[in-house]
């Protein structure tokens, strides 16, 4: 199949070409729908191949319409052909409706039943008319920044705006939102630049569990059609314009892709469902659970595993990747990556068409790709990707449980924190930069505020405390306490090394015991847009004034590795580890279990591929009890230091003191400090060595 032919309905105004791929049915029908679906009309398609075709004159966009498979009906040999069950469309760029039937019986594809009635329906869109250059002249001129840049706002699209008046009342919890002049001066403001959507493809509330007293899918993390949106958040057209828009303020987007299960579940047994994929060609899309055609394998714990290696799958997954890259998209987050890459058996493949679908985005593309490296059931592939696909950037888990780990006072050896700083725990060896995306607060997990103030309660999800992360942190005594650990948690997580990302609502100190609200749609889990409180509003600008550090400094912005190489400028490496009388740290010292601060100094003179920048010097606590007293070293460049920020003082904006080196510094538990010598001192010291090393040219040449 030719790479740019694209499945599904193509409209012109003289015609539309229906295409639609099965390898093992027998027929299919074409069905369209009257405008109020009371009316079905079948037309038969004709088979060339493993491609299934029509052609009709008159259709207009916005018409509705479905498909049909017959064939066997035999689940020993992994066919589930029923004529009676409507099928989306896997190829659809709209649906008619949000799905809201997943728990009927009508949809099992065990019985006759017609599912017409519950089903919503492909329709039909006119893509020179969505993509019309005029109207949306910046959907494809990319942000100018790099990679490394990034500072990536996780979001959700409801959660965001609904509650939001500062945006009209027809724009909240809908995609319109988020192209909103107040919402790019927000983005503008908190200093992000890459908005990461949660997934936005159409999905199956009720799947897990029944939708009641405001449980539903919350997060769409159960998708039955790739190409399109849910139409809670709005229309395609709706999310060309958010993007076009954030593209012209200089604003990347990215994508949440979920293609490594669907939500019709199980094969057989109650969460038989059948939607789309399993009529089609349940042999092409799903992965068979070993010899045993009749059940999908679950490697995902959600029933099936979607087959990207078959010619339908890989297929689907290029067409997928080039069409959110026509949408404008600028990057995509593949949700479970690593079962992505799994083969029938299990096992992790190196040239599968995961990865060959990675360098394609990567390298034909030019887009961001974002991966999850681990399966759902345990494999952990970190490192793996990024070894493969160079540029490929990784979600930490090590990352997410050290940054709240630090700041609960428990034991950690000062590798792990040197790691945790330096990125150096994923690396993209071809390139010998970090590939760490920094998720220490994800919608997974605690939030910031979260992580520090409750024991995890899931039980309003009903699956019994199964669901969510651990709770594995120590709790905050007091509201001081409570947010001194987030103000240093937020602090260690994005100026260490690697791509960092905030939580939407970390900044406005959201903060639940449900630390996994998948299936909560309710005010529990929207942002609420109030007047903050002293502490809540210090967090803000905190966070504010982070990603403007990381964002002006490429010491802290730059994806290169640490050497630990001698800049002959200054004689300093460039990055000092340090220990609390300021001379450097010993080999055995990194072994040491209970060491619960440390402390390393910044060279601004010894970056790769940046002019030269500023010197720092950071110290952090996870010390629940003591005040440890550091030896401030001297700065490579000479000079003092000045202090930017000290997350145990209540005033933060006192950043005009200077301290001499070989003063003491009293670091306070749980807090985080940051000192600076300005790169302009720097340029002076570099200017009086290289006349001290003239002067001595002179008296050698005498």
């Amino acid at each position: 199949m030719s790479d740019n032919f694209l499945l599904g309905a193509n409209y012109t105004p003289q015609k539309t070409i229906f295409t639609i791929a099965s390898e093992h049915a027998s027929s299919i029908e074409l069905c369209l729908f009257s405008a109020d679906e009371s009316q079905e009309i079948r037309v038969p398609l004709t088979r060339r191949g493993n491609l299934w075709l029509t052609e009709i004159k008159g259709l207009q966009p916005g018409q509705k319409y479905g498909y049909r498979a017959y064939g066997e009906y035999n689940p020993s040999k992994g066919l589930f052909f029923n004529p009676h069950k409507l099928a989306m469309d896997p190829y659809a760029l709209e649906v008619s409706s949000s799905f809201n039937n997943w728990q009927s019986e009508l949809l099992s594809v065990e019985n006759n039943a017609d599912t017409a009635s519950i089903m919503p329906k492909a329709v039909l869109v006119d893509t020179n008319d969505l993509f019309d250059i005029t109207r949306y002249p910046h959907l494809n001129r990319r942000p100018s920044f790099s990679i490394e840049q990034n500072s990536i706002y996780e979001t959700h699209i409801k959660n965001f705006s609904f509650l939001n008046h500062n945006v009209p009342n027809f724009k909240r919890g809908k995609f319109l939102a988020l192209a909103d002049d107040w919402t790019i001066a927000y983005f503008k403001q908190l200093g992000v630049n890459n908005i990461e959507l949660m997934p936005i493809t159409p999905t199956c509330p009720g799947r897990q569990i029944p939708e009641t007293n405001g449980r539903d899918d919350n997060w769409g993390y159960n998708p039955y059609c790739y190409f399109a949106v849910d139409p809670r958040y709005g229309s395609i057209k709706d999310l060309v314009e958010v993007i076009n828009k954030l593209h012209q303020h200089n604003i990347k987007v990215t994508v949440d892709a979920v293609l490594n299960h669907t939500g019709e579940h199980d094969a057989r047994g109650y969460w038989n469902r059948a939607l789309s994929f399993k009529l089609l060609d349940s042999l092409n899309y799903y992965r068979p659970a070993g010899n045993n055609l009749a059940d999908y394998m679950n490697a995902t714990g959600c029933g099936n595993n979607f087959n990207l290696d078959s010619p339908l799958g890989h297929k689907l997954l290029h067409d997928y990747i080039s069409y959110m890259h026509r949408l404008g998209f600028d990057g995509i987050r593949w949700d479970l990556a690593g079962d992505n890459a799994l083969n029938e058996h299990g096992v992790f493949q190196n040239n599968g068409a995961f990865i060959q679908e990675l360098k394609f985005a990567v390298n034909n593309l030019n887009m961001e790709m974002y991966v999850e490296p681990w399966s759902a059931l345990g494999g952990n592939y970190t490192g793996r990707f990024c070894s493969l696909v160079p540029g490929v950037k990784e979600w930490s888990d090590k990352r997410r449980n050290f940054v709240a780990d630090f700041f609960s006072a428990r034991e950690n050896t000062s590798a792990e924190f040197g790691h945790q700083i330096s990125g150096s725990s994923i690396i993209d060896h071809a390139n010998h930069k970090t590939a760490v995306v920094g998720t220490a607060f994800t919608h997974d997990g605690f939030s910031l505020v979260g992580a520090f103030k409750y024991h995890k309660d899931t039980t309003p999800n009903g699956e019994d405390g199964r669901d969510g992360s651990p709770d594995i942190y120590a709790k905050s005594t007091n509201n001081d306490e409570l947010y001194r650990r987030a103000l240093s948690a937020a602090a260690l997580n994005i100026l260490s090394k690697g791509i960092p990302l905030l939580r939407n609502g970390d900044e406005l100190s959201y903060a639940s015991p449900n630390n996994n609200p998948y299936s909560i749609d309710d005010s529990s889990v929207w942002l609420h847009w109030k007047n903050l409180n002293h502490n809540e509003k210090r967090l803000f600008k905190h966070i504010c004034r982070l990603n403007a550090l990381r964002h002006d400094h490429p010491v802290f912005h730059s994806l290169d590795l640490y050497t630990g190489e001698i800049n002959p400028l200054n004689g300093a490496k460039d990055i000092t580890w340090l220990r609390p009388d300021s001379s450097e740290m010993t080999e055995n010292e990194w072994k040491q279990p209970h060491h619960k601060t440390g402390a390393y100094m910044l060279n601004g003179a010894s970056l790769k591929h940046h002019a030269h920048d500023d010197d720092f010097l950071i110290m952090a606590s996870g010390d629940n009890y003591h005040t440890v007293h550091y030896t401030l070293p001297t700065p490579p460049s000479g000079g003092n230091w000045q202090l930017i920020f000290d997350t145990s003082e209540s005033n933060s904006d006192n950043t005009n003191r200077q301290f001499a080196p070989g003063s003491q510094y009293a670091l306070k538990p749980y807090s985080f400090v940051v000192m600076t010598r300005k790169k302009s001192s720097n340029i002076e010291h570099q200017h009086r060595r290289l006349n001290i090393n003239l002067k001595a040219l002179k008296t050698n040449s005498r």
